[in-house]
């Protein structure tokens, strides 16, 4: 049971390491191989552009996790705690909101005919993999913010 939570409470940082690991190696390899054989590998920028989109995705459900994202709290600071929590509790649901929506029509445009039937110019990939990336990205964000706001919840009295 341990190493279940352990897993849910660090999937987001296990892959942004894993992303940024195989971003970091394909790049290295794609510049050594321009310095030493004057040739670079046609497919390392797509390969670097598709995992970086998920490390975006990613990035962001683990920024609601730690609670790192950028905030402008200048009208929030003037109010009372209480009010202040019961405001943080509206941001909370309107962000879910706003990644509940991405996550289905992320979910509608990556079924889309279109998609399912394209694959990648260089390494012919399916594309909806890659479309994939938003509503994974989203639907981490929804299960960050929802334990957000059930701790949020328990601190309003």
């Amino acid at each position: 049971m341990q190493v279940v939570k352990s897993f849910t409470d660090n999937i987001e940082k296990f892959l942004c390491v894993v992303l940024l690991a195989f971003i970091t190696a394909i790049m290295t390899i794609n510049i050594l191989m321009l310095i030493i054989a004057d040739s670079a590998l046609a497919w390392a920028s797509e390969a670097v552009l598709t995992l970086f989109v998920f490390f975006v995705w990613v990035g962001i459900s683990y920024g609601f996790k730690e609670r790192k994202h950028i905030r402008v709290t200048a009208l929030v600071d003037i109010l009372p705690t209480k009010a202040q929590k019961i405001l943080e509790l509206f941001v909370n649901l309107l962000i879910l909101a706003f990644f509940a929506i991405i996550l289905v029509v992320g979910f509608q445009w990556m079924s889309h005919p279109s998609v399912v039937t394209e694959t990648s110019l260089l390494l012919r990939y399916p594309m909806w993999l890659l479309y994939l990336a938003a509503p994974l990205g989203a639907l981490l964000s929804v299960i960050r913010i929802t334990q957000n706001f059930i701790q949020d919840m328990k601190t309003v009295k």
